[in-house]
């Protein structure tokens, strides 16, 4: 499992007393990253974890492409294509959720704008998380706790280096 997908499941079993499903294997080559459920509140949620560090992935609304024609992979066109319409992706997510409803969300480290969160919330119905508003509030929990998960343990003694992580 990706670390980023690792972190943001931790977050969701110790922030938001969920429990987890992550790298769900599906035809076709698909990946769902994460679902997770709520047993006290039956929220639901498929995850899916876009985190790049370089700069040079910001999440925009519509994708941009290369000379080729590639595409980029940055733009919430393309990503709720890819990542939550595909049929084999609802068809796993109602195999593990039925028809109940569930929070569509995708955890980004940066946007080109904040508009981008409201406008994709609005197109897609899916929520914008962003991943440093997720580490600090797992860091702001588990603080100083001794834990053998190595993970969480080496974003501890990363963020006793920066306390501003």
């Amino acid at each position: 499992m990706e670390p980023e997908v690792h972190i943001v499941e931790r977050y969701m079993q110790l922030v938001q007393r969920c429990c987890t499903m992550t790298n769900i294997m599906l035809a076709g080559g698909k990946e769902i990253d994460l679902l997770a459920f709520n047993p006290k509140t039956a929220e639901r949620f498929h995850i899916e974890v876009r985190v790049c560090i370089g700069r040079g992935f910001r999440l925009r609304m519509v994708d941009t492409q290369t000379r080729s024609g590639q595409k980029h992979r940055r733009g919430m066109d393309t990503l709720s294509a890819i990542k939550f319409s595909p049929p084999t992706v609802i068809a796993a997510v109602s195999e593990v959720f039925g028809n109940r409803e569930y929070h569509k969300v995708l955890v980004v480290w940066d946007l080109e704008n904040t508009d981008v969160i409201e406008q994709t919330k609005a197109l897609y119905g899916i929520e914008i998380w962003r991943m440093p508003d997720i580490l600090e509030e797992l860091l702001g929990l588990i603080g100083t706790k001794a834990y053998r998960d190595d993970v969480l343990r080496t974003v501890q003694l990363i963020s006793m280096r920066n306390p501003a992580i």
